[in-house]
C-alpha cells in the first residue's frame, strides 16, 4: 500500500510539473459570405498573428500573412498569395536559390 502511495505522489509531482498556464486568445475575427469571400484575423497573447483574405475567382484566390517569434528569439514573418500562380510565399527567413551562372554565349555577347 505504502509504495502505491509513493507511486500516486511521484506521478502527482510529475503532471503537476508539466502544466503550462493556456495562451490566451486575444483576437479571432471571421467573416464569409454566400459569394465564397472570406477574411479572418488571429492573434494569440505570446505573439502569434494569422491573417488571410480570400475570394473565389476563376478558382479560388487567397492572400495573408502570419509572424511570431522563434525559439532562438528571432521575429518570423512571412506574407503569401495563392491562386492562380500558385502558392507564392516571401519572407525573410526563408532561403533563396542562387543565381546562375552566366552561360558562354552571354559572356561574350555573340
Amino acid at each position: 500500500m505504502s509504495r502505491f502511495f509513493v507511486f500516486a505522489c511521484l506521478v502527482a509531482v510529475v503532471v503537476a510539473d508539466s502544466y503550462k498556464t493556456p495562451i490566451p486568445i486575444l483576437k479571432d475575427d471571421r467573416t464569409q459570405n454566400a459569394y465564397g469571400e472570406y477574411t479572418f484575423d488571429f492573434e494569440t497573447g505570446n505573439g502569434i498573428k494569422r491573417n488571410e483574405a480570400g475570394k473565389q475567382a476563376d478558382g479560388q484566390e487567397s492572400a495573408g500573412g502570419w509572424s511570431y517569434t522563434a525559439p532562438e528569439g528571432l521575429p518570423i514573418a512571412l506574407t503569401f498569395s495563392a491562386g492562380v500562380n500558385g502558392y507564392v510565399p516571401v519572407g525573410d527567413h526563408l532561403p533563396t536559390p542562387p543565381t546562375p551562372p552566366a552561360l558562354p554565349y552571354e559572356r561574350t555577347g555573340n
